[in-house]
């Protein structure tokens, strides 16, 4: 299957029955299971301790039933493992044979699946993703065009140059090999998680932005704000005329007492060490008082405004997370949407799925999640340059994403090309609390149902 094959939910599935190395159904009699309809099989759920399958290719698809057309729930990357049943299901369909795996779906160990735990690939593909990390990999950026290379079967320790990669191409990086490029001697090769290489030489450490939301608890609550201009400084208000106080730093946070004053024609916004911040300099992020109508307790949902480029994160009507965001601002006709901060009905219908554009307005859910975008085209982000690996991605019934951005600093201004990019911290955050739940050795995951609830994405102006 080739990588696009997978571009939506890595998943349009083009091709499937080559990534599971299909051959036809063939029979084995030591297999008493026979797929013969479309019905998913109930079968137990594999205990955790039961030995793994291991993921040998890019993309192993896990499927809710074992036939090649059955419905992709997730997939594993090269490398990782999950539990599986001690005993294979079936073979319809499959080169190998089905295994059902922890904690659903069936995954085919054939050409895409092992349960040999020795297999070469697993070695290559040790290292796995840091799920509590900014970053689930190491991060690079090309800095001038780079060729980019596949081992060589014809030769020990060869190369060969399939393609290139252009300045300033963005990837993440698991390991290193020495090897002769063609017309060269031995070389330092960085392995890339689609088991490419490109030249260590040409390469630079990405410098993701360190921006961090505020987790929002007894101590850090709202209203806050941030500034999102250089050469901001705070004022002092003590007399009829404002002084000017101290330079801000970029994306400092602010906490604010709630308190405004007008002078001289300008808002100015205490904070709550006593000294004054201009509205127009910062984004300030004021409590909710009116909720969707779909909010009750507990319930997980993610707030976004595309004006004001602020992300809230909500657990029912308490707001845990508060941060900055870079949106690209709607052009459509955003006169039926109530005003920022009212209620935002649940009924507003989703747009298309997404082509380069604006960011699109309404009440989405979290369909699937990502730990890095694989197969995705590298020009998903939208910028001039080309970005493998997309982090921490929440894919949403829109077709839009919510994902890191470890290659700008722009959270908070308006940028990019319809999705919502967050700094890696705060996507990693997100990643981790939304809902569905990632099961463990999965890289990505798009249930048809979600046991723990979904998570609700208003985008609003």
């Amino acid at each position: 299957m080739t990588q696009r094959a997978f571009r939506g939910f890595a998943l349009c599935l083009v091709g499937l029955g080559a990534a599971l190395g299909c051959t036809g159904s063939g029979n084995d009699p030591k297999l008493s299971k026979q797929v013969t309809d479309e019905a998913i099989p109930n079968v137990p759920v594999p205990p955790e301790s039961n030995p793994p399958i291991a993921a040998i290719a890019d993309l192993a698809p896990v499927l809710e039933r074992p036939a090649a057309n059955a419905r992709p729930i997730g997939y594993l990357h090269a490398g990782s493992r999950v539990a599986r049943a001690l005993e294979p299901y079936s073979k319809e369909g499959c080169a190998g044979v089905w295994y059902p795996v922890r904690p659903a779906g069936f995954l085919c160990a054939g050409e895409s699946a092992t349960v040999d735990l020795s297999h070469p690939t697993l070695a290559a593909m040790a290292i796995q993703p840091m799920l509590e990390q900014a970053l689930p990999y190491t991060y690079a950026r090309a800095r001038a065009e780079t060729p980019l290379y596949e081992r060589d079967p014809k030769q020990n320790a060869g190369v060969r140059e399939i393609g290139k990669l252009k300045k300033r191409a963005g990837m993440a990086v698991v390991g290193s090999w020495t090897a002769s490029p063609p017309g060269s001697g031995p070389e330092r090769l960085a392995l890339l998680t689609n088991g490419k290489f490109v030249k260590a030489a040409d390469l630079e450490a990405a410098e993701p932005s360190g921006f961090a939301g505020a987790e929002l608890d007894k101590d850090v609550k709202l209203p806050l704000a941030w500034v999102v201009k250089r050469g901001v400084r705070a004022w002092k208000l003590d007399g009829s005329t404002p002084q000017k106080d101290d330079l801000l730093d970029y994306h400092s946070r602010i906490e604010l007492s709630g308190r405004f004053r007008t002078v001289e024609g300008e808002k100015y916004w205490a904070a709550a060490d006593g000294r004054w911040v201009r509205h127009k300099d910062v984004t300030a992020v004021l409590p909710r008082s009116k909720f969707p109508d779909f909010v009750k307790e507990g319930v997980k949902w993610v707030d976004v405004s595309v004006i004001t480029g602020v992300l809230i994160a909500y657990e029912g009507k308490r707001p845990i997370l508060a941060t900055l965001c870079s949106v690209a601002r709607p052009v459509e006709d955003l006169s039926a949407m109530p005003p920022s901060g009212d209620v935002i009905p649940a009924s507003i219908p989703a747009a298309p799925p997404s082509a380069p554009g604006p960011t699109s307005l309404g009440t989405f859910e979290v369909r699937a999640k990502h730990i890095t975008l694989v197969g995705a085209s590298p020009r998903e982000a939208g910028e001039a340059y080309e970005l493998y690996d997309l982090p921490w991605v929440l894919e949403l019934s829109s077709g839009r994403k919510l994902f890191g951005a470890y290659w700008h600093d722009r959270f908070g201004i308006e940028h990019g090309n319809g999705a919502v990019q967050l700094s890696p911290t705060d996507a990693q955050r997100l990643f981790t609390w939304a809902s569905p739940a990632l099961p463990a050795g999965f890289h990505g995951f798009a249930p048809r149902t979600v046991k723990d609830g979904v998570t609700r994405v208003v985008i609003r102006k």
